[in-house]
């Protein structure tokens, strides 16, 4: 695998549009710039607290984390709710062992002895929050509403609450810490004891976060108690919805910006020398509301309006744009893509918007591929699609001259993985909660357009990939086109064009049905698959031709032999249509020009099937290929000599005649090599011995089939497995 153009640092997180995220990550972002570094986050977009099987499938996201491209990974661990995803992620982890590092509070599953974690202090700012209520308004009877009891979290704010009494010598009434569940209604619970009497009113109530303070504050908008004049509320953590309530609420923000910048200091001096450096807690800023005697600083009160009225018109154009129904007239990929370029501008901040799909995304019973086709969708980009393994992201980076920021999100459906999606940010204010209405109107889109598509009803498919050939998922015409020019030698041997041609008489069997050619073509496909293997390069170029591109010691007469001897054992295509039903050829490629090299290929092909018509006119043909096809389907019961002589009518000398006029061999010398065929295929796709693949071609001696097998194949089968899959 090829080094990235620059370092990659992987910020690991989940539902990464959320505002205490997004604070962490501008940090992270501005500092990975300014050392030379692009940022990849990897995040789900829904981040179910619940393994919900139609939302879980997004996290197959999660397994780009296997990168070898990826330098250093930061962990925002506590944006992960659900312990299996937790679990998965680990897993991942263990397997990677690059510098790592966690941002925010932990859990056990990343509790791995390499990892370092960094925070914000919780004591340090509720002790502040604290002081301010006391030093600045004189309270003296402040209450606590923290987390879940015995939580870490929540026991460190009780301590930081403890700190400020304590140092001004206020005594600590135990009675005044309440627990809750970081959540609204543990709020509005707490606030209806006050309400009812149950409690005494403090001055103030601390909360540990705004979620519990927003809770407070709707139930005591609807009460007898007045904030602030009766009771001064404070929450902690600003997650930016102050001005949804009233009044608007006074809280505390951690410096999530800061803690990136310094999570990216810490790995940066990792990777450059090996050694960890201190890491002090940064400190956040109270942001002044009115439920306390403060007030709102009006400079901080307009900036938050000003964001929340862009955040309303996006929400506007997302909801009243045609997008939807666009993309779901869209009749192939291209039609879909330049629709989603059409619209780029629904996503605030974006610089550029790859889509990486599957190769086989359209196929909903194929797995997600290690190969994902790319292209740009932006109006000011080429548009040109391009491969990639989906590991190798940072050839990705590199078509971009200065380091950015990457975001990868899931396109999934139901439990199809389709591939994924990466924004391009220049700067550090990135996506928000926005990106989710847009992406699942893609994700809909993909699978109508899928549907629409659907190779296993449809004779003929819309062109869904460029490259692809819709109904086996293997290059398609210009795809090997492309594949051939990029091609390199290695190792010294030679690249064959290997060429097959299928279908020959189609127009003769009108009783075969649509289907059943269908699964004829694909069965031939896999023919193909097993014959290159992982290595070596196959496509569709059209509706019966198929070609490979082979990188072989062995010559192009074998070659193309292999593959023959290969396709005849593909049952579903020979029951469909016969021996006699295709031809194959083989070039060596010699540097010869693409279309130079498929024309020749294609003349001999015309050639052979030209010949193949020929016998076709031949008296018997119809009734001796149906016998020839079942001495090749069952090569073994050639040995069976009453067994054929009952399926053949007239005079011995007259069918031998007769046979030979058809095939231009001899009966007897076609059943030797309707065994030999078999016997390829198995020294090709196979493990299986020489005395295995000897009983299952039905030789009981298998020196008599070495005799036979170096008489037709002019070798041993240790040299002719040797040079096929050498």
């Amino acid at each position: 695998m090829n080094k990235p153009k620059r370092p990659i640092l992987a910020v690991v997180s989940a539902e990464a549009n959320s505002i205490e995220q997004r604070q962490i990550l501008m940090g992270i972002i501005e500092q990975a710039k300014s050392e030379g570094y692009d940022t990849a986050v990897i995040s789900n977009v829904f981040n179910p607290n619940v393994v919900d099987r139609s939302l879980f499938c997004e996290n197959g996201i999660y397994e780009l984390l296997l990168s070898d491209d990826i330098s250093a990974i930061i962990i925002i661990a506590e944006s992960f709710v659900n312990e299996t995803l937790r679990n998965r992620i680990a897993g991942y982890l263990m397997r990677k062992k690059v510098p790592t590092l966690i941002i925010g509070s932990t859990t056990k599953e990343f509790a791995l002895p390499w990892i370092r974690d960094i925070n914000t202090s919780d004591e340090n700012d509720i002790e502040e929050i604290t002081d301010h209520l006391i030093d600045e308004h004189g309270f003296t009877r402040i209450d606590l509403l923290t987390g879940h009891e015995q939580l870490i979290v929540s026991e460190k704010r009780i301590n930081g609450y403890k700190r400020s009494l304590e140092k001004h010598g206020i005594p600590v009434n135990e009675a005044g810490i309440h627990y809750g569940d970081f959540w609204m209604t543990s709020g509005k619970a707490l606030a209806e004891r006050y309400i009812s009497g149950e409690l005494p009113l403090p001055q103030a109530v601390v909360c540990a976060n705004d979620y519990m303070a927003y809770g407070m504050l709707d139930a005591f908008a609807r009460s007898p108690i007045s904030v602030p004049d009766d009771l001064s509320i404070m929450g902690y953590e600003y997650i930016d919805r102050r001005i949804l309530y009233h009044p608007l609420l006074s809280t505390y923000k951690r410096n999530r910006v800061e803690l990136g910048k310094a999570g990216v200091r810490i790995l940066h001096a990792k990777l450059q020398t090996g050694a960890d450096i201190d890491f002090a807690p940064p400190r956040g800023e109270l942001i002044s509301g009115d439920s306390c005697p403060c007030g709102k600083v009006g400079t901080q009160f307009y900036d938050e309006l000003d964001s929340l009225k862009s955040k309303r018109d996006y929400e506007f154009w997302n909801l009243f744009t045609p997008l939807d129904q666009n993309l779901t007239k869209s009749q192939n990929l291209d039609e879909f893509m330049k629709t989603l370029g059409s619209f780029h501008w629904l996503l605030r901040n974006v610089h550029n918007i790859f889509f990486c799909l599957g190769t086989s995304w359209y196929d909903q019973s194929a797995p997600m591929s290690d190969v994902v086709t790319c292209r740009s969708i932006v109006p000011w980009e080429t548009g040109e699609t391009f491969e990639l393994n989906k590991y190798e992201f940072g050839k990705l980076f590199a078509l971009h001259a200065e380091p950015a920021a990457y975001y990868f999100d899931p396109l999934f459906f139901g439990d199809k993985f389709f591939g994924y999606t990466v924004l391009r940010y220049d700067e550090p204010d990135t996506y928000d909660d926005i990106f989710r209405n847009w992406i699942k109107s893609v994700s809909n889109g993909l699978e109508f357009l899928r549907m629409k598509n659907d190779i296993r009803y449809l004779s003929k498919c819309q062109n869904l990939s460029d490259q692809r050939d819709t109904l086996t998922g293997m290059y398609n015409a210009r795809g090997m086109e492309m594949s051939y020019r990029a091609a390199v030698l290695h190792g010294g041997r030679e690249m064959y064009m290997i060429a097959l041609r299928i279908c020959l008489f189609d127009g003769d069997s009108p009783d075969i049905s649509s289907d059943k050619r269908i699964a004829a073509v694909i069965d031939a496909a896999k023919a193909i698959s097993r014959f290159c293997g992982n290595h070596d390069i196959s496509g569709r170029i059209n509706e019966n031709t198929f070609l490979c591109l082979v990188q072989s010691n062995a010559d192009a007469e074998l070659l193309a032999d292999c593959l023959s001897s290969i396709l005849l054992q593909h049952k579903k295509y020979m029951s469909c249509y016969g021996t006699d039903s295709f031809v194959c050829t083989a070039e060596k490629c010699s540097d010869i020009p693409y279309q130079e090299l498929l024309a020749n290929c294609s003349a001999r092909l015309d050639q052979l099937t030209a010949e193949a018509a020929e016998r076709r006119l031949t008296s018997h043909y119809r009734e001796l290929s149906e016998l020839r096809s079942y001495v090749y389907s069952e090569p073994n019961k050639t040995f069976d000599t009453n067994a054929l002589h009952s399926r053949i009518s007239g005079s011995t000398g007259y069918f031998r005649s007769v046979y030979k006029q058809c095939f231009t061999t001899s009966f007897h010398k076609d059943c030797i090599a309707a065994r030999m065929a078999k016997a390829k295929y198995l020294l090709a796709t196979s493990t299986l011995s020489v005395m295995e693949i000897s009983e299952r071609c039905g030789y009981l001696d298998s020196k008599y089939f070495l005799r036979q097998f170096s008489a037709s194949a002019g070798m041993t089968p240790i040299q002719y497995r040797s040079l096929i899959k050498g």
